[in-house]
């Protein structure tokens, strides 16, 4: 689902002309954003995915000044707890993934009762207008609400008049 949001909140900003805008931001720490996506693909989950967590914290907090990073730093906080404190996987209700007849990949794990291990899980059933379904958590949303954030709002130094006053 992640690749849905971030292309409908693309191609919004495309349309919109603040495409441009995304490209003007100074990040802080690029690499970490890329890198713990790479982690989560490899094997000692237990390990790798809090640490791809923290990775992408870190950026997030480091650039928290761009629209949309604040949510986002939120969203990973969640989901990475909750993927911490279940060996590295995000649990999925299993009711949800038969209610939508869908399978678990590699990163998730089926759960049929609520525990402080799974109050932040993916339960959420969402049904896209193209046929997409998916199951997502709190974590989730808070994660794709900064994605958009982040392609549909200007930047502030583009938005907000300059404080040097004017010599007359």
């Amino acid at each position: 689902m992640m690749i849905d949001v971030f292309l409908i909140a693309l191609l919004l900003s495309i349309l919109t002309g603040n495409i441009k805008n995304v490209l003007k931001y100074n990040y802080k720490g690029l690499y970490l954003f890329a890198v713990p996506f790479v982690l989560q693909l490899l094997p000692w989950k237990e390990i790798l995915v809090p640490l791809s967590f923290v990775m992408l914290f870190l950026f997030f907090i480091w650039n928290r000044d761009i629209p949309g990073f604040k949510p986002m730093a939120v969203g990973a906080v969640l989901n990475g707890f909750t993927m911490s404190v279940n060996g590295g996987r995000m649990p999925v209700w299993e009711p949800t993934l038969k209610l939508l007849n869908l399978d678990l990949d590699f990163k998730h794990i089926a759960f049929t009762e609520f525990s402080w291990k799974t109050f932040l899980a993916d339960y959420i059933p969402v049904y896209l207008p193209w046929g997409r379904k998916f199951v997502i958590s709190v974590g989730d949303i808070l994660v794709f609400v900064g994605v958009f954030i982040f392609f549909a709002l200007k930047p502030r130094f583009q938005t907000q008049p300059s404080r040097v006053p004017h010599e007359s």
